[in-house]
């Protein structure tokens, strides 16, 4: 089986065709809601997972890029990507790397490069196996909304070591990981509320 080597460089003159994956990669994270002036400062984490979406077919996946951004401007804060259990490379020597400054541009842009090789007679990407684990902060300063982690389809990039071309996944999925909710009204303005139409309601008796 032939493997062809690439990097974050040469794989960005190549664009991956989605139309006819069989394969996607989604977010997998414990959704998380919060209210604003009560975020906690906790570091929270979500994986990248492989999931079959047509007939099983043998990929011959050898390297991926990943450009992984946020939604917004603001909301969420990108900290790193780490290699995760359940890693779909199972070769030893199979590298997991974050790109370096030169790259990358946190806290909205985590680049990931992996290479790396399918054991076992089955070359298949298996479903639940995953490509990275990404860390993540929610800011402080946050507006009430939905915050979401994205795969940026201009650089993310699957490639196959048998034919050196780009493997078709779907990387669509982006849905909601972060909730904020407004600040809860202070409790003295809605006592002073109930105090109002408490009056109003007695000047509406007495005017009766």
């Amino acid at each position: 089986m032939k493997r062809i080597a690439i990097c974050v460089g040469c794989v960005l003159a190549m664009v991956p065709a989605v139309a006819s994956a069989a394969l996607s990669v989604a977010f997998d994270g414990t959704p998380v809601t919060v209210r604003q002036g009560q975020i906690p400062a906790d570091e929270h984490f979500v994986d990248l997972v492989f999931n079959e979406t047509g007939t099983p077919t043998n990929e011959g996946l050898f390297a991926y890029d990943l450009y992984i951004t946020r939604d917004k401007p603001n909301g969420i804060n990108l900290a790193r990507a780490e290699k995760p259990d359940n890693w779909v490379f199972t070769a030893p020597g199979a590298s997991f790397q974050e790109a370096g400054p030169e790259f990358s541009n946190k806290p909205g842009l985590i680049v990931v490069n992996a290479i790396g090789d399918l054991l076992g007679a089955n070359q298949d990407i298996q479903n639940g196996t995953k490509a990275a684990r990404v860390f993540y902060t929610i800011d402080p300063a946050a507006a009430p909304g939905t915050y979401t982690i994205r795969l940026d389809p201009s650089g993310t990039l699957f490639v196959s070591g048998d034919t050196g071309e780009a493997i078709p996944v779907d990387i669509s999925d982006s849905g909601p990981l972060v909730t904020v909710l407004p600040a809860p009204e202070p409790a003295g303005v809605s006592l002073l509320g109930f105090a109002s139409a408490a009056v109003l309601l007695r000047r509406r008796r007495r005017a009766a």
